[in-house]
This record gives structure tokens, sequence and C-alpha cells, in this order.
């Protein structure tokens, strides 16, 4: 360039890899940096990678490196899960432990390669799921999933996947922990959940209900209890609160009528 676009001065100096013109001031050319030098010491010892020290710096092929382009596919969802992760958290208010759990089981999950045929979003969403159930955090899978992409069965799938790949135990969760949650959101009355409150006692006393899901019933109970109150919820109404359908109800609604009637 023979004169400055700014104020036609044709004296420029060459200071930290750009052209400036003297008279103004004005930075008519930069050019990437050659030398690395302004990076601390620091910084290159704590470097992961080697080429991570020069990363925004060191001209390669005639383009700059930067620090994302060196991670693997692997270190980037392990960098993205980890903050989606806190995120999930946060919104459900969980404690620590579980968000730690949720951390490693979804960092497990990845080095499983598990991800391979599932998304990773389904991942991230199971690995708190099972989680929560590890540490006795009552949380079904729709209000895990409520207002996401992912989708129940998703989840569920992937869940199952993950328990079954890295070999975890979880507890199931008792369906009474989860009633007062739903009872409000469903505006049970006091005697309704006093009547679902005696259905799930001896739905648990018999035994016959291992293996079903908590929400399963609950819902159950509910919808009986209701039923016996005069205080009508439909199974619609409760199946859409709950995150199961409506055929789950009716045909648990007949199993326990065998038991408590």
């Amino acid at each position: 360039m023979n004169k400055c676009p700014e104020c036609g001065n044709n004296d420029f100096r060459h200071i930290e890899g750009e052209e400036v013109c003297i008279a103004c001031g004005l930075v008519v050319e930069d050019r990437p940096l050659q030398n690395p030098s302004y990076i601390s010491q620091a910084t290159i010892n704590h470097a992961d990678q080697p080429f991570l020290m020069e990363a925004g710096s060191k001209m390669v092929n005639g383009r700059i490196i930067r620090s994302n382009w060196i991670y693997s596919t692997r270190e980037k969802n392990m960098q993205s899960g980890m903050s989606k992760i806190d995120m999930i958290a946060s919104k459900h208010k969980l404690p620590e432990m579980v968000i730690t759990e949720s951390k490693l089981i979804f960092k497990k999950s990845l080095y499983s390669n598990i991800a391979k045929s599932r998304g990773i979003n389904s991942i991230i969403y199971a690995s708190i799921y099972i989680a929560c159930n590890i540490h006795g955090v009552p949380k079904t899978p729709l209000e895990i999933t409520a207002y996401t992409e992912v989708k129940v069965t998703q989840l569920m799938n992937t869940y199952k996947k993950i328990k079954s790949k890295l070999n975890i135990q979880t507890k199931p969760i008792d369906p009474m922990d989860i009633l007062p949650r739903f009872a409000s959101k469903l505006e049970l009355t006091q005697a309704t959940m006093r009547e679902t409150t005696e259905i799930l006692i001896r739905v648990k006393e018999s035994g016959n209900f291992e293996g079903k899901k908590p929400e399963t019933i609950l819902a159950g109970a509910i919808y009986i209890a209701s039923k016996k109150t005069g205080q009508i919820k439909t199974q619609r109404k409760i199946a859409n609160t709950l995150g199961i359908i409506e055929a789950t109800i009716r045909k648990i609604e007949k199993q326990m009528k065998k038991l408590i009637i």
C-alpha cells in the first residue's frame, strides 16, 4: 500500500505484526502474528496438547490454528455435554451430588461409544435421570425431558442401554415420593390424597407390582382414589400430567382393583 486511505500519508511502520500509518495511526493492514512470544509460560506448561500453546498464533498452511479445531468430536461433545448438564441441573435445582454423578455417567457413556447410535442429547438426559435414581431424587422421565427435543421413549431406551453397558444398579423410585408433587398439579383434595396413599401402601405390601414404573403405579392409584372420593379426574388428565398413556391407566386399574377390592 502506497498511501494511507485516511490521511494520504505514505509513511508506515510495522508494529507488532501490523502496518500502521505514522501520521494518523490508522492500521492499514493487519497480519497474523508469526511469533507466539506473548503467550505466558504458564499457558505453555499447562497445555494439554503441544499444539494448544500455539493455538490462535501460529500459521499452518497459511491459516491460524484455533484451539477448538484441535479437539476431537468426542472432546467437543464432552465440553458441550458438561455445560448442558450444568444448565439442566440449575433448571431442576438438582443437588451437587447428582450433578457430579451425571457428569461421570455421561463421560463413561461417551468413552463406551454409546453415542454412536444415539443422539448426544438423549445421553445427557439419560445420565441425569440415572443419577437422580442413584441418589434418590424423585424425578420422572417426563419431568426431565419436559420442553426439550428429547422424547420420553428416547430417554428410556438410552437409560436402559447405559445401565446395561456400564453395569449400573439403581433403586426404583417410590411412587409415594412423587405423590405430593403430582397431587399439587392435579389439585387433589386431602381426602383423595389419603385414599391414594392407602392404595399405594397396599400395592407395595402385595409385592405384585415390582418392576412397574412409579408414575404408572401412581396414576392407577390416583385414578381409583379420585373415583372413590368423588373428585373425578379423567384418565386423559392424569395421563398427561404423569407422562403416560391412557391405555396404561386402564390396564393398571384392572390389576389394582383385583388387589384392593
